[in-house]
C-alpha cells in the first residue's frame, strides 16, 4: 500500500510539473496556436525597448524585442520571438477579438 501512495505521488509530482511548464510557456503553446482557430481581429504594434531573454541567453546574448499595442485603450505587449524586429519598427498583430491578450505578430507573407 506504501509503494501505491509513493507511486501515485511521483505521479501527481510529474503532473504538476508538466502543468507548470505549460503554464510558463502558454502563450507559445496555448494562446499562439488557438489563434489559428478562432475569431481574430488585426492592428498594428510598435517593437519597444523591452528584452526577452533567449535560452542560453547568458552564454549567447541572443534576445528578442517586445511588442505592444492597444485595443480600447489597454495596452498589451509579448515577446516577439524573432531577432529581426529593431525597436521602433512598426508590426502588423494580430488577436483574439474577446481576449486582446492572447495575441501574435502576422507574417506579412
Amino acid at each position: 500500500m506504501e509503494r501505491n501512495i509513493k507511486r501515485n505521488l511521483k505521479r501527481m509530482l510529474l503532473v504538476l510539473l508538466l502543468l507548470f511548464l505549460l503554464f510558463l510557456n502558454r502563450n507559445v503553446l496555448v494562446y499562439r496556436p488557438l489563434l489559428d482557430v478562432i475569431d481574430v481581429k488585426n492592428t498594428t504594434g510598435i517593437i519597444i525597448n523591452e528584452k526577452e531573454n533567449s535560452r542560453g541567453s547568458h552564454l549567447t546574448n541572443m534576445f528578442s524585442y517586445y511588442y505592444e499595442f492597444e485595443v480600447n485603450g489597454k495596452k498589451y505587449k509579448n515577446p516577439s520571438y524573432d531577432e529581426k524586429y529593431q525597436i521602433g519598427q512598426i508590426v502588423n498583430v494580430e488577436y483574439c477579438k474577446k481576449y486582446p491578450f492572447m495575441n501574435r505578430i502576422r507574417n506579412s507573407n
